[in-house]
């Protein structure tokens, strides 16, 4: 993963959002309650006002009505209102004239009054309060006497907020902070995860997993992921599986077409031979030299080696056939019949060679297969056992069913083959003693034709060396038709 500058990262700008959002938010609670609260006045000042008042109207009670000038002078002078006097107890004093005493600052009229106690800017608050005073010496006329002041209106929210202002910006801070950690907590930090999970896919980790038990969107998210990491590792895992096969396949072939190419290399030399030998033998009776102008000896000769290379020739084309991989039609065989039949076929050559023959040949071996292929892979074992068995040493020749299989061995005693050639058996035209194989007349095809035809069945081949003895084994499945 690439370094990124923190400005870059989701969960800084979670945290800067979130706390933008709450300092916002904030201030705005902070407005609308400033705009909301009430203006109001100073409450302990009014108890002041008022005391005072009072105690001016003690005094009042103590002088003449007409001598009472100086002391509501200096009352309005010194505490910044205005005074107004009626006659009478609790009288509408904003309908009726003002009594004017000695005083030079008083009210004297309603209009006066009027102005002061109606004129209001939304800031100053104009307030009053009243009490009736008895004058001195002037017992049975009361007064009323109305002090008007004038107050400055405040919010007293404000006030308060001012006062305890950096605790809330603190607070707000706090809480603003604590609210980013915990949505970058719950958003910021699982997307990161993810995206280090997606990281790791990305350079083919397919172990990591998000493990994700969330239940919201961003759980599925992880769900998805880890599933889509596993079904990635299964398809290329499978895919590698193909290519491996792929390429075991494409070296199948190329195996196939270098054998196919030893195969024509070497049949053409095969084949070089009886064709030179009889078109030596008829050029010579043809030009009547000696000691070929003696027809009765070398016509026989001749047809010899033209049925050694029809032979030949017929065996290349089958190996081909089983080589280019073409259907063979396959039907109900009795393997026990055919080894029987093939044995029946060799009797006149091993009494020649004076070789003993022994079988044991079960009933009922029933396999699917083709019959004359079958025969032929039959018949190359049995050569190759009868001649490259010493004279007057045995054959022997056995099939019986095991676990569902045919097994047949042919074996031929006193006799053994290289390590060197062992294996090399199965391969065309090779021959482990070449004097005694082009004496036999064999062409080198019959181990590997049979091998071909066996293994095209769905059967096994091999040939050991067992102690003194030769041993070729040919495992076959029982048909299922019978088993």
């Amino acid at each position: 993963m690439s370094h990124k500058k923190i400005t870059d990262r989701l969960s800084f700008k979670v945290f800067v959002i979130t706390f933008t959002v709450q300092i916002l938010f904030g201030g705005l609670i902070y407005l609308l309650l400033y705009n909301a609260a009430p203006l109001s006045w100073d409450i302990a000042q009014k108890n002041e006002m008022e005391t005072k008042f009072a105690k001016l109207s003690e005094e009042l009670r103590q002088v003449e009505f007409k001598e009472c000038g100086p002391l509501v002078d200096d009352f309005i002078l010194t505490n910044n209102c205005n005074i107004v006097f009626y006659k009478g107890p609790r009288l509408n004093w904003n309908a009726l004239p003002a009594v004017v005493p000695s005083s030079e600052y008083a009210v004297m009229t309603r209009y006066d009054v009027y102005n002061l106690i109606n004129i209001k800017d939304g800031v100053v608050m104009n307030l009053y309060t009243s009490r009736n005073v008895n004058f001195n010496q002037e017992k049975s006329r009361e007064y009323t006497v109305v002090c008007i002041w004038s107050q400055k209106a405040e919010n007293v929210l404000w006030e308060a907020l001012k006062k305890t202002l950096p605790l809330i910006i603190a607070a707000i801070i706090l809480v603003s902070v604590i609210c980013s950690f915990i949505y970058t907590h719950l958003f910021a930090r699982p997307v990161q995860k993810l995206s280090e999970v997606s990281g790791r896919i990305a350079k083919m980790d397919f172990d990591v997993k998000s493990g994700s038990k969330r239940r919201d969107e961003i759980g599925d998210l992880g769900r998805d992921l880890d599933e889509l990491s596993t079904n990635l590792n299964e398809t290329i895992t499978s895919l590698n599986k193909r290519t491996e096969e792929l390429e075991r396949e494409i070296e199948r072939v190329n195996e196939l077409e270098r054998q196919k190419d030893v195969f024509f290399a070497a049949a053409s030399h095969e084949l070089k031979t009886p064709i030179t030998i009889a078109q030596g033998q008829v050029r010579g009776m043809m030009d009547g030299i000696e000691p070929y102008n003696d027809f009765e000896t070398y016509l026989p000769k001749t047809l010899s080696s033209l049925k050694r290379m029809e032979s030949l020739i017929n065996e290349i084309l089958t190996a081909s056939r089983m080589q280019a991989g073409n259907e063979i039609v396959f039907q109900q065989v009795d393997l026990g019949s055919l080894l029987r039949k093939r044995l029946e076929e060799m009797k006149e050559l091993l009494d020649i060679r004076g070789i003993t023959l022994e079988t044991d040949i079960g009933d009922g071996l029933i396999f699917e297969g083709n019959p004359e292929l079958t025969s032929m892979a039959l018949g190359s074992f049995l050569s190759n056992a009868v001649f490259y068995c010493s004279e007057g040493s045995s054959v022997k020749a056995t099939a019986g069913k095991k676990d569902g299989m045919i097994v047949t061995e042919i074996r031929n005693t006193g006799s053994h083959i290289s390590e060197e050639d062992l294996p090399h058996l199965f391969e065309a035209f090779y021959r482990s003693d070449s004097s005694r194989s082009r004496r036999s007349g064999g062409s080198g095809l019959g181990l590997y034709l049979g091998k071909l035809i066996i293994e095209r069945q769905n059967g096994t081949v091999d040939l050991v060396n067992d102690g003194d003895d030769v041993a070729a084994h040919i495992i076959l499945p029982v048909s299922t038709l019978n088993s």
